[in-house]
């Protein structure tokens, strides 16, 4: 245990809380008609902060703009590695005049630090942050290598895992904690989800004789009709879980037409809806493929001359699962009760993470776990508890030293 108490040692509340308030001030909303705004300007910050501790960096630039940033300690050929995960880019802050606080202030107020990403998650990237330093700053030498990841675009197309993913560092994780708002449970399953963009073309006609050509509009009709029907048969096909919600099929964009102008005397040449389906375990994409190419056949018998077609957006995410036994999910358990006393709470994410993208591609174990409430992300007044946050970087350093460094040496 004597190594362990060095490394925690280290870790100090007061760091924690300014290294978020800090995070939190560089705003990292993605617009892409603004070259400034994205992730490069925390990235940077980021950068610079592990160069200043002594770890080795690595820049990753998953788009224009929108660079990952790597940073470890330690040899992956020592043994096992560990990934920290979490993201830089923020959803948009809407109107400021709706906060109570302002979005970017980083105010400290009533044991909480509010700002657009104090949870979600800029919160738990500064814990994985103070919790990897610990490490080196207690010069306790590491068997295996720990990686803190701050990805660009997970808010998005997850751009930023994506091609982490396909990097020679992405290729050796064999782990990871996803740092996202979760309460400090240990989630060891969350939803994955397609968007399904069902594109409807008829012909463009003058309204007044829509027997002239072919309204695109009438099918959507349809294709709403038919989503309770494809959600029943989404859930009779998943396994029960005790974590998560069963799936969900919800229509999110409707649009006509797809191109010029709206008029009231035009009938459109297109149409389209946006389905978010979510996922739960038991359900593969080729089933949920099979299923919306059918539908899309089922509009063109009801509705001749269409055209129904449908594509994914983004990168497919599958749901997730990790059994109790997984040394991940056992070096977390262990790292909660000592750092809070108490035994776990086990739980499931009803959304998805970048870390449906490193299951799905690379294969290794995730669990998600992190401060924050899970229900005030992309809300008005997001805020992150500081007890959680610090209790969070104490957290990711008892299980990271668990993990990789085995129970001989704790």
């Amino acid at each position: 245990m004597k190594a362990i108490q060095k490394v925690l040692d280290q870790i100090h509340d007061a760091e924690v809380v300014a290294l978020t308030r800090d995070l939190v001030r560089i705003p990292s909303v993605y617009r892409p008609a603004d070259p400034d705004a994205n992730e490069s300007r925390v990235a940077a910050f980021i950068e610079a902060w592990f160069r200043r501790e002594g770890f080795t960096v690595e820049i990753q630039l998953a788009a224009p703009g929108r660079p990952n940033v790597l940073a470890w300690l330690g040899d992956a050929t020592d043994g096992p590695t560990l990934l920290l995960e979490g993201h830089t880019d923020v959803v948009t802050e809407g109107d400021p005049a709706d906060w109570s606080h302002p979005p970017f202030a980083a105010d400290l107020a009533d044991g909480r630090i509010y700002g657009r990403g104090a949870a979600d998650m800029k919160g738990g990237l500064a814990a994985a942050m103070i919790a990897a330093a610990a490490f080196r700053r207690a010069g306790i030498p590491l068997r295996g290598r720990l990686v803190v990841g701050a990805l660009a675009d997970e808010e998005g197309a997850m751009l930023g895992v994506c091609h982490l993913c396909r990097s020679p560092i992405g290729r050796q994780l064999q782990a990871a904690i996803i740092c996202e708002p979760e309460q400090n449970e240990l989630c060891l399953e969350q939803r994955g989800v397609v968007w399904a963009r069902v594109r409807i073309r008829g012909r463009m006609a003058h309204g007044a004789m829509p027997e002239a050509g072919t309204n695109p509009i009438p099918p959507i009709g349809t294709l709403l009709r038919e989503v309770p029907p494809l959600q029943r048969r989404l859930r009779q096909g998943a396994e029960r879980s005790r974590y998560l919600q069963p799936p969900t099929v919800t229509p999110t964009v409707l649009k006509a037409p797809l191109q010029g102008v709206p008029q009231a005397n035009v009938i459109p040449a297109a149409s389209e809806l946006i389905l978010d389906i979510r996922l739960t375990p038991g359900i593969g994409d080729d089933a949920v493929g099979r299923e919306i190419e059918s539908l899309c056949r089922r509009v063109e018998v009801a509705h001749p001359g269409i055209k129904a077609e449908w594509e994914p957006l983004g990168a497919l995410r599958l749901p997730t699962k990790v059994a109790r036994e997984e040394p991940l999910v056992r070096a977390l358990g262990f790292a909660v009760k000592k750092v809070t006393g108490k035994a776990p709470r086990y739980g499931g994410v009803p959304g998805s993470t970048d870390g449906t993208i490193l299951h799905t591609e690379l294969g290794i174990p995730i669990v998600t776990c992190g401060p924050g409430n899970r229900l005030i992300p992309h809300q008005v007044d997001e805020h992150v508890e500081v007890r959680e946050l610090t209790d969070a970087a104490r957290i990711y350093a008892v299980a990271a030293f668990k993990f990789l460094e085995g129970p001989e040496r704790a």
